[in-house]
């Protein structure tokens, strides 16, 4: 296999073969041609993978222009998923009054609406996006009774406060006050009140790392620090930033972007020295991850503090070499959702991985990368979740 040299290059090879897997025209939706990760039934996927995948499109179009013809059918997807009372999105296609809606996917949605709007200019995606945006608004915790004040619930019917839905909303308020200039002050005003309780609520004080969630009806916190709460979150603090010039936003930006790249943090595999140490979670959540960094750059820009822009680019860029060399599937180039060396396909682990990691760890696969039989499997999510590693990991990282 040759080296990896153009992160933007792979992403369109992975967005094409997804695109060529799963699309399905005459359904007018993704089909898995055997039920993988990510399907309900045996062959629909539910919104999030569709999410995954839409942004991906939409990445892809925003570099290689052949890619553009395939936004419109990528985004009539959706349509499929809506409950057509409430205006949001729901976890499988339905008649249009299922209520199973969450807002964290829907905020993916909301993204990839308003990026395809970006991208092509069509104001119907801009339209969508702003009626959505409107719904996700409305998932704040306003409960005069809740213990835990404020906060973007989970899911429509539940009461679980995420720190997912909370940075998410507010990325698609940012990404939309800025095409909306007579309502900017409104989206931008909620995205700073999610932030502010964001920080209050689930940052560890500690390690600067934003927690999982907690319920309305309690101040016991989830301590789970996963790597797309800290990125997404890092994502709405610098364009925070970048739009108010407000100090505030610029000492959180750094403290995320700094506990990102820290060896020593929770989503870290800390089982080795701490320059072999790489992030863990799974690619649909690391593809947030390097999207924050990606998105501090930008906006925080001239401000970043000095070294910091190149130990985030060497990090990331090491990042993209590892899943290269170690999640890509030797036969057809797909790539499972693992981002761990160890848990990848039997032959890569055997030719490489000692040689990377020493001892290590045993090989193994996890059992979203699996299929019934035990076999390596791709699904929708993880080809899309690759295929942004790439993409954004390119507005860091554009030649290795």
């Amino acid at each position: 296999m040759a080296p990896l040299e153009n992160p933007n290059l792979e992403g369109y090879h992975i967005a094409r073969q997804m695109w060529m897997m799963y699309y399905n025209p005459k359904a007018g939706t993704y089909i898995a041609k055997q039920k993988c990760s990510g399907c309900y039934n045996d062959d629909k996927f539910v919104i999030w993978a569709v999410s995954v995948a839409d942004q991906a499109i939409v990445d892809a179009a925003r570099i290689y222009p052949e890619f553009k013809p395939l936004i419109q059918p990528a985004i009539a997807i959706y349509q499929k998923y809506k409950n057509k009372t409430y205006k949001g999105y729901t976890a499988a296609e339905n008649s249009g009054n299922d209520k199973d809606i969450y807002y964290d996917d829907d905020a993916q949605v909301c993204s990839s609406m308003i990026t395809a709007y970006e991208v092509t200019g069509d104001k119907t995606y801009l339209d969508q996006g702003r009626e959505l945006v409107r719904f996700l608004m409305g998932g704040w915790n306003d409960n005069p009774s809740a213990v835990t004040k404020g906060g973007m619930h989970w899911h429509v019917s539940k009461t679980l406060l995420n720190s997912c839905t909370t940075a998410e909303v507010a990325k698609c308020c940012l990404q939309i006050s800025k095409f909306i200039p007579d309502e900017a002050r409104i989206y931008v005003d909620f995205a700073a009140k999610c932030i502010d309780w964001q920080i209050k609520v689930l940052q560890d004080p500690e390690d600067k790392l934003i927690r999982d969630g907690v319920g309305e009806d309690s101040h016991n916190v989830d301590d789970a620090k996963w790597s797309y709460n800290t990125g997404t979150t890092l994502s709405a603090a610098s364009e925070l930033y970048h739009i108010t010039k407000d100090q505030k936003w610029l000492k959180i930006a750094n403290e995320l972007a700094e506990a990102a790249i820290n060896p020593n943090s929770f989503f870290y595999d800390r089982d080795f020295p701490n320059e072999k140490r790489y992030w863990r979670d799974s690619s649909y959540f690391v593809q947030l991850l390097i999207e924050g960094l990606a998105d501090y750059l930008l906006y925080v820009a001239e401000d970043v503090p000095q070294g910091v822009a190149q130990r985030i680019h060497d990090e990331v860029r090491r990042h993209l070499i590892i899943f290269y060399e170690f999640m890509k599937d030797p036969k057809d180039g797909g790539y499972i959702q693992s981002f761990e060396p160890h848990n990848t396909y039997k032959e890569v682990y055997d030719q490489k991985y000692h040689q990377w990691f020493g001892e290590g760890k045993g090989w193994g696969l996890k059992d979203e990368d699996k299929d019934g039989a035990g076999h390596p499997q791709k699904c929708l999510m993880g080809m899309g979740a690759a295929a942004r590693v790439f993409f954004q990991g390119a507005r860091i990282v554009p030649k290795i």
